[in-house]
């Protein structure tokens, strides 16, 4: 008991933002990837819980399992990886990135995702240091999260917003490749 205790105390103190930063993404095989083209039936298609599977409860935010197979309890939903385009070194979304968060807060606001929370997860591909690509991770998934609910009217408290920077690569045989530059959403639960 007071092991517990301890470690709860350790943890007090701790922001969540600092507690999503160190957690594991989804297992990268539950990840399906949507082009810049994505329709809003693409993201509805992409979050949706898979019919006959066990609801996954939002419960505030957690720490995702590097594996959720191998823990129910911390399972999150689907998940998408989406090809969001930036200005270069930069977290200014570009007409292209608008037109697909459109698409995305358009399937956010339908009624099939209505119930859920989302977490956007920046990613970037190694060019570049890790530090620098951190911080500039967080400063785009922020940037996602901003025009979604500023812009295009999707309830601020659904969103969660983090940086990976490269430690979460989509393509780790290929670390330099445009497709780990992405943002990808999961779907936390309702």
């Amino acid at each position: 008991m007071k092991g517990r205790l301890a470690v709860r105390g350790i943890f007090s103190g701790v922001s969540v933002a600092l507690l999503l930063m160190l957690a594991p993404i989804v297992g990268n095989t539950q990840v399906k990837q949507l082009g810049a083209g994505a329709t809003s039936q693409d993201f509805i298609t992409g979050l949706s819980p898979t019919p006959g599977q066990p609801a996954v409860k939002f419960r505030g935010i957690r720490v995702l399992n590097a594996n959720p197979a191998d823990n129910a309890e911390e399972a999150a939903g689907p998940a998408v990886a989406v090809d969001i385009k930036f200005a270069l070194n930069s977290a200014a979304l570009t007409d292209e990135a608008k037109k697909t968060l459109k698409q995305m807060a358009a399937a956010m606001k339908s009624q099939e995702l209505t119930p859920y929370h989302f977490l956007l997860e920046g990613h970037t591909d190694t060019t570049g240091r890790p530090d620098y690509n951190m911080e500039l991770s967080k400063k785009r998934a922020e940037a996602v999260r901003t025009y979604l609910s500023g812009s295009l009217g999707v309830d601020a408290q659904r969103l969660e917003a983090i940086g990976r920077g490269q430690t979460s690569l989509l393509d780790p045989a290929h670390p330099e490749s445009p497709v780990n530059r992405r943002v990808q959403v999961v779907n936390l639960g309702g």
